[in-house]
């Protein structure tokens, strides 16, 4: 009697063992992800967020943008302000008046007259505005603050142009991410709807089963498109403000 009591509770203690060393083992597995997604995911995270020669890629965007029509537009306005600064700095000339007579006439007298009246040979004179010195300041000093206020919209002009192509790239890139995304779950339905229509032919499956692994296949397909639309309508605006292709730049 007390043998088979032991040999029962020495069966439960292996018993116990074994369950609490495959318990966890069991755990792991099923918190682990298969390592062909992990890699699959990792790659793609790569190829959003840290494409090869990425910071390069866009030092180039920035410069070609900055050498668009709209930036030198701003840098002409800039040397506008700058002349008609100097203009007003040079007005006081168009407001003075210089005047030089030449004397060449001897007065008649008579030899007995002692009295000498001495005439200058030279008469120059110059006549300046009093307002003058009341107006210069002003116009320098708005002229000057012109020419301040129009480079501070030229970096302004920058820095919004800067933020525009950047951000038009780093859209350009999401959408190449979706696309791959999207690539791959198209393969995948293809696949499906390839072994649906041989089913199909074979009269395995229904004529609903069929329309609906088709209208499944068709929708992915209409996304493929969008966002393939979606990312050369943003590859356009990126060209337009970098006046060149932008493969030229990416390659």
């Amino acid at each position: 009697m007390f043998t088979l009591m032991d040999s029962i509770c020495r069966m439960k203690g292996k018993l116990i063992i074994t369950l609490l060393l495959i318990v966890p083992v069991f755990h792991s597995l099923a918190q682990q992800r298969p390592a062909g997604n992990r890699r699959r995911d990792d790659s793609l995270i790569s190829l959003r967020h840290n494409p090869p020669n990425d910071s390069i890629i866009q030092a180039r965007l920035v410069m070609l943008t900055l050498q668009g029509p709209r930036y030198e537009a701003a840098t002409h306005q800039v040397g506008v302000a700058t002349q008609q600064l100097n203009t007003s700095k040079r007005t006081w000339l168009n407001l003075v008046s210089i005047s030089a007579n030449f004397n060449e006439f001897d007065l008649p007298g008579h030899s007995q007259q002692t009295t000498q009246y001495v005439y200058p040979k030279y008469l120059v004179g110059i006549t300046i505005p009093i307002g003058l010195f009341f107006e210069m300041g002003p116009q320098i000093k708005a002229a000057r603050e012109n020419v301040m206020v129009i480079r501070s919209n030229q970096e302004d002009l920058a820095r919004t142009l800067r933020m525009q192509v950047l951000s038009q790239y780093a859209t350009y890139k999401n959408y190449s991410a979706l696309i791959t995304l999207e690539n791959t779950v198209l393969v995948d339905q293809q696949s499906a709807m390839n072994q649906v229509e041989k089913k199909f032919q074979d009269a395995s499956i229904s004529i609903d089963q069929y329309n609906t692994a088709n209208r499944a296949y068709t929708d992915e397909r209409v996304k493929m498109l969008n966002l393939q639309l979606s990312q050369d309508q943003v590859r356009l605006d990126i060209e337009r403000l970098i006046g060149v292709s932008l493969d030229t730049v990416i390659k």
